[in-house]
């Protein structure tokens, strides 16, 4: 079961970039405490009004087993906006794309999961091809040098943050054997987190909804955003999280077919013939076990 979970959280998170891009011209600042306020308002929504006994389940000691999980996963994005900000796509995307290794790594070192030497190289291939469709061309456009390092550390961070995020995330479901219920601490803690943030820096005005721009791709971004996180949670019950993180690489498939669909982008022969392989490859690590 968790394979279709996972396929949904790939389809769906990979029309979350193309809503994103949609409202790129909102501020980076901005985007970030909305973003992250509204993500895990809704999250908060979602699992109180399935297991409406959450709202009697506080348990500080939980929240901070699980404070680790949420810091790691605000970090990486806001390293995720600052990358973006400061730095070319060409080059920071295919980076990012990285965090597949360390939640590789971590999921078969630390948490002891088992890989055969065909999901090894099956897993290679589906890695190569997804940083591949990411890339895009370089336009030419010359950046200061101090921004341009400054965007690849970012895109590290985000690689390390992220990695560490989701590993972590498996270590709670598994923990609590409820996604639900991880998602209702991490959406506590986050909205706490923010509302504090905001009354010690008299930045209320960053959570004024009038104020962004494009705002019904912004809403269609966070709900595929939740919805994707869910799922994702979801598929990591039963499934391995090192498998479930590569698998999750060939999201940005869905986001090339959606912008020649819906933004009109342009995409060659090429890449369509490697898309082709993406889908092989997750084919064949889906009935592999």
């Amino acid at each position: 079961m968790w394979i279709y979970w996972c396929l949904l959280s790939t389809i769906i998170s990979g029309f979350t970039a193309v809503a994103l891009k949609k409202c790129s011209k909102n501020d980076s600042k901005r985007m970030a405490i909305m973003g992250l306020f509204s993500y895990h308002l809704m999250m908060l929504v979602i699992s109180v009004g399935m297991k409406p006994e959450f709202i009697l389940a506080f348990n500080l000691r939980d929240m901070l087993e699980m404070f680790l999980g949420l810091m790691m996963q605000s970090i990486g994005l806001f390293c995720a906006l600052a990358c973006v900000k400061y730095g070319k796509v060409s080059i920071t995307t295919p980076i990012k794309k990285c965090n597949t290794i360390v939640i590789f790594v971590l999921g078969v070192v630390v948490l002891k999961e088992d890989f055969t030497i065909w999901q090894i190289m099956i897993s290679i291939v589906l890695f190569l091809l997804s940083i591949k469709i990411a890339k895009q061309e370089d336009n030419g456009t010359l950046l200061d040098k101090k921004k341009e390092r400054a965007a690849v550390l970012f895109a590290y961070g985000y690689v390390f943050c992220n990695g560490i995020s989701k590993v972590l995330n498996k270590v709670y479901i598994t923990q609590f054997e409820d996604p639900l219920y991880v998602v209702f601490n991490y959406a506590v803690m986050a909205i706490v987190g923010v509302l504090i943030y905001c009354a010690l820096t008299k930045s209320w005005e960053y959570l004024d909804f009038r104020k962004i721009d494009a705002k019904k791709y912004f809403v269609a971004q966070s709900l595929c955003d939740v919805t994707s996180s869910i799922f994702n949670r979801f598929a990591m019950l039963d499934g391995d999280v090192s498998v479930i993180g590569v698998i999750e690489t060939s999201s940005v498939v869905i986001t090339i077919l959606a912008s020649r669909w819906l933004l009109k982008e342009k995409v060659s022969l090429k890449k369509y013939g490697m898309i082709f392989g993406v889908f092989v490859c997750v084919f064949l690590l889906a009935i592999i076990k």
